[in-house]
């Protein structure tokens, strides 16, 4: 999904971690998502990013701290709203019931 450094990293999303980014956040994802055609503000894409992060070819958790770091070289090198997207398209993936 996104490439730094030459490592090739994905997002996972379940229930838990919706939880937390949400109680973090203040806000409901679906929300968020629901408002302005889906672009969300940038905290809320951070959280969901740092969150969520994880080396795609062992599945380890990228540390939040780390992946925070990492999510402004993903922003600068794809774009804000092509990043945005893409954890859009993650979450309906891994989180399907949300969407119906």
């Amino acid at each position: 999904m996104f490439s730094v450094d030459g490592t090739e990293y994905t997002l996972k999303y379940n229930t838990k971690k919706v939880k937390t980014i949400e109680t973090v956040t203040k806000t409901s994802i679906i929300g968020e998502i629901t408002k302005n055609n889906g672009v969300m503000p940038y905290a809320t894409l951070e959280a969901l990013f740092s969150f969520a992060l994880v080396e795609e070819t062992t599945g380890s958790p990228v540390r939040q701290k780390q992946a925070t770091e990492m999510f402004e070289k993903v922003v600068q090198e794809n774009g804000l709203i092509s990043v945005n997207m893409a954890i859009v398209e993650k979450l309906q993936d891994d989180m399907a019931f949300m969407f119906r």
